[in-house]
């Protein structure tokens, strides 16, 4: 775990004021003790963005929960495309084949998007 004062130091432009902001509007959710707030590599992660998306991109705060929602909600499709793709790959042959021929011919009567 990573306190605030080295949260500060990691992330150029990020005052502790800043930070606290960000945690009290709910952006990142680090883990809190002592009074002190402490962040793990995740949370430096999103900081790291949220930061580029306010200083560097000057994106607005109603805008930020947006983008941060999409961005967790594409994380939460990898993971379960990834999880799919582990059960597909651990099936016999014949099933695996049998699931990428309903997948071609899904894709293939959805027409264009």
């Amino acid at each position: 775990m990573i306190r605030e004062r080295d949260v500060i130091h990691r992330l150029e432009g990020l005052s502790l004021t800043r930070l606290r902001l960000w945690v009290k509007r709910g952006w990142v959710m680090p883990h809190e003790e002592g009074g002190e707030y402490h962040f793990r590599e995740i949370d430096i992660a999103r900081l790291e963005l949220i930061r580029q998306l306010k200083i560097d991109m000057d994106v607005n705060n109603e805008a930020i929960p947006i983008v941060l929602s999409l961005i967790d909600q594409i994380h939460g499709l990898r993971f379960e495309l990834k999880t799919l793709a582990q059960a597909v790959e651990a099936q016999h042959q014949d099933i695996q084949s049998a699931i990428l021929r309903a997948c071609s011919d899904a894709h293939d009567h959805s027409g264009p998007r």
